[in-house]
């Protein structure tokens, strides 16, 4: 992009002069910027010749959530929009001095690295219960301001941006850090490939490494008293993702080694940490029905509406205890197709009174629908937390039988 110093960029909140440039790698370039308040940020600018807007469309997910979240461990999205004649894609994030490749090539002690690690492990956890997988996880973009107590995942949805780059079966990518389904086309990739780069990371952080097999050191032979984590890390990087660790499984299994600084997320924080409750993930919820437009004919009433509601709209537009004072014109009797929902009138019946009504019964259909589906999320979050709370006791059963064990 080659961004000179007092370039200014602009979206329709703000406005970020370029002051320096900090870096650069395959999905663009990172700018150092003063906003308006004189606050300096970070401003990526996304590649404009392999950014496309398919892979834009597919990163919408995980960009909506960087926007959302407030985890302490998850890097928030303040703003974005446009670079000028290049139409390049950029976003504006807090803006973090060192990076765990600094912390990495400084030498990080082996008593450091799980405290460290479980940073990452937080916000990794968070993303993949609400839904969303990272794909290109590496320590440039998980960043901090010290000595990683801080940590904070970054360039969530950056791996759908760009156009798709083939890496070599043999690793000789500029991404070691791919999980194997990863350097094929056309195979599905989810959030495990995100556990087997952390597996990476973790041998990484302790080793210098990237590179497993003979040869090459494993976690016991530079710290002996975390030799533990090599049976973790090859569980993670087991080429079938089927077969590997989840991020609340290596939790787990940090935790039963005695851990104590590791706790499995508790979900009834969700709420307030991933998604508040008023933010419930659902379109209709952010984009309530209206109606767009009203016909008459032939004695019949139509809406056409914004939106082909789901099933359970339709429900609650059908159930809605507005009464019309007109027998037979409830709400229970228009019938709906697609976006269309049409009313047969009786003749002699006023169809603008109607008109009214129907705009009352949308309202209030909008209104328990939203009910409905925040009752939906409290409940599955309530769920998870009691599944979790469960999986925690038999793991405090466990390792206290295995405590009062004698051989």
């Amino acid at each position: 992009m080659g961004l000179k110093q007092g370039t200014v960029l602009r979206t329709a909140f703000d406005a970020y002069k370029i002051q320096s440039h900090r870096g650069s790698g395959g999905s663009g370039e990172v700018f150092e910027a003063e906003d308006s308040d004189g606050v300096l940020r970070a401003v990526k600018i996304l590649n404009a010749v392999k950014a496309s807007s398919v892979g834009l469309k597919r990163s919408r997910d995980e960009f909506n959530f960087c926007f959302r979240s407030n985890h302490k461990n998850i890097l928030p999205v303040l703003d974005c929009g446009l670079t000028g004649p290049s139409r390049a894609v950029f976003y504006v994030m807090p803006l973090y001095g060192r990076s765990l490749r600094d912390c990495i090539v400084a030498g990080i002690p082996a008593e450091h690295v799980l405290r460290i690690f479980g940073n990452i492990l937080d916000g990794m956890e968070a993303a993949h219960l609400h839904g969303i997988s990272h794909l290109d996880l590496k320590p440039e973009n998980l960043l901090t301001n010290s000595d990683g107590s801080d940590m904070v995942v970054g360039d969530f949805g950056i791996a759908h941006c760009v156009e798709e780059q083939p890496i070599a079966a043999n690793g000789s990518s500029d991404f070691p850090y791919a999980a194997p389904e990863q350097r094929k086309r056309g195979v599905a990739v989810n959030g495990k490939a995100d556990v087997y780069a952390l597996g990476l990371i973790l041998r990484e952080m302790f080793t210098g490494q990237t590179k497993m097999g003979l040869g090459h050191p494993d976690i016991g032979d530079v710290a002996p008293d975390f030799a533990y984590l090599d049976w973790t890390v090859g569980r993670m990087t087991n080429p079938e993702p089927t077969r590997r660790l989840s991020i609340t499984e290596v939790k787990r299994e940090l935790i039963a080694r005695g851990n104590e600084f590791l706790s499995i997320q508790r979900l009834n924080s969700l709420k307030s940490m991933i998604l508040r409750e008023t933010e419930v993930d659902d379109p209709f919820i952010a984009n309530p029905v209206t109606i767009q437009s009203i016909d008459f004919k032939a004695e019949t009433l139509y809406l056409t509406l914004s939106a082909i509601p789901p099933q359970k709209w339709v429900t609650a537009f059908h159930g809605s205890g507005i009464s019309t004072g007109l027998a037979g014109h409830g709400p229970d009797r228009f019938v709906f197709l697609g976006k269309l929902a049409h009313l047969r009138i009786a003749r002699g019946t006023d169809p603008l009174q109607l008109v009214d009504r129907a705009k009352a019964y949308v309202a209030e259909a909008n209104r328990h629908y939203a009910e409905m589906a925040v009752a939906a999320h409290r409940e599955y979050l309530e769920n998870e937390r009691k599944k979790h709370l469960a999986q925690i006791a038999a793991e405090e059963r466990r390792q206290h039988v295995l405590a009062r064990v004698r051989l």
